[in-house]
């Protein structure tokens, strides 16, 4: 009882408030109350203020409502942390390795290509046949919240893994989603877009790329993603990527010093917010007994957990196994296993791809946000029981995955 008292006291709860389980509850609670508003007496407002128009000139870059702009917007400062983190991993961590940094891309194509296939099992030459793309992406929001949840029994690696994979995944859906199923996309501005990639790519190899030169090529990027259809957060990344580590002649660390600064704006305002806007599933009654809308169900909730599952797993052990990877230092096969399986949560991307699937059959959409409910609900719980059985099978305890807290020295660890 006294140690309880020691450690309850103000600086208790304000090493909570930065901790990744902060993050992580701040994000279900987000989730919770979205569904509450959405499914409530008042749910019509939900729809309202999210599907409000953004006018003064947005149309261009189909960004036209609230929720656009939070999804497109917001959450190009998500990703930018998340650049920010694989480029300090790429510097000093395990992707400098290349034999690590290949096997969560290998298990990126693997599970897109499973879900893909557990989904056409499914609604192979019936009316939902066009909605394959659905469940392929992953949410990297999600994902990294449901594992610093269930990070007490997996090593850090793991989420350097699933991190990596989920961002090559999200790629990779995106460019599905363009090719096959975006009717808006603009030839010349995706065009543009790879012009200012490979310029700064170009000038941050000659150390000749300021922080704010590489941030003002982020803002261009972005707006090029934007008019030519592509999602434009995705921009963050890149520019994450690129921002300059070093200062000549000087200790300074400008993109550490970036994560550090941005890191908390991510993990307690933008993530919120884009929980809040994207999980208000609706609940109908009736909506499986439209034609072809159980087996689109049915298709997207297997799809998340086995085709994730097995399509992840299978690939990293080819890689590995077969090929020239190597897995981080501390994770088994069983933890990328779990891994695998949190990585069926998704709802943003595949509800972009759900909407212009279904364009013109309301009911197969419903289908669709229910399947992904349910689906992402199964791979949390697969996850967690997995994870916790290798746990209770290893041979020691494995550190806590790092989340938004303080390290050892009291500095700020981000997502």
């Amino acid at each position: 009882m006294s140690e309880w008292r020691r450690r309850s006291g103000p600086t208790s709860v304000r090493t909570w408030f930065r901790s990744d389980l902060a993050g992580s509850w701040v994000l279900v609670i987000a989730v919770v109350a979205a569904l509450l508003w959405a499914n409530s007496p008042w749910g019509s407002s939900y729809e309202t203020l999210w599907n409000h128009t953004v006018r003064g000139g947005s149309g261009w870059a189909g960004l036209t409502t609230v929720r656009a702009w939070v999804n497109g917007g917001l959450m190009a400062v998500f990703f930018f942390v998340v650049g920010l983190e694989i480029g300090r991993e790429r510097r000093t961590g395990e992707l400098g390795d290349l034999r690590t940094a290949v096997v969560p891309v290998g298990g990126a194509i693997g599970g897109m290509a499973g879900a893909g296939l557990v989904y056409a099992a499914f609604n192979h030459g019936g009316v939902g046949s066009s909605g394959w793309g659905i469940p392929m992406a992953t949410d990297i929001a999600f994902a990294l919240g449901a594992l610093a949840l269930l990070g007490r029994r997996a090593p850090p690696g793991l989420r350097l893994l699933l991190l990596t994979l989920a961002v090559a995944d999200d790629i990779g859906s995106v460019l599905v989603l363009a090719v096959f199923y975006s009717s808006r996309t603009d030839p010349p501005a995706l065009i543009g877009a790879v012009a200012v990639t490979v310029a700064l790519v170009v000038l941050r190899q000659r150390g000749r790329l300021a922080v704010g030169s590489v941030l003002a090529g982020g803002v261009v990027l972005w707006a090029l993603l934007a008019a030519g259809g592509v999602e434009p957060a995705l921009a963050g990344v890149v520019v994450g990527v690129l921002v300059p580590n070093r200062v000549r002649g000087s200790d300074d660390d400008p993109a550490e010093r970036l994560e550090r600064r941005v890191a908390p704006v991510s993990a307690f305002v933008v993530l919120p917010l884009f929980a809040v806007a994207n999980a208000g599933i609706v609940f109908h009654a009736g909506t499986q007994g439209a034609p072809g809308a159980s087996s689109v169900f049915a298709g997207i909730a297997c799809a998340r957990v086995v085709g994730k599952l097995a399509g992840i797993s299978l690939a990293c052990a080819v890689v590995v196994r077969l090929g020239p990877g190597r897995l981080p230092e501390g994770v088994r096969w069983g933890h990328v296993a779990g891994g695998a399986a949190v990585a069926g949560i998704g709802f943003t991307v595949p509800l972009l791809v759900a909407e212009q699937a279904f364009a013109r059959d309301r009911a197969l959409v419903d289908a669709s946000e229910l399947g992904l409910l349910a689906g992402s609900a199964a791979a949390l719980a697969l996850g967690a029981v997995i994870l916790a059985l290798v746990g209770r099978r290893g041979t020691g305890v494995a550190r806590p995955v790092p989340g938004p807290g303080p390290d050892e020295e009291g500095e700020f660890i981000p997502w």
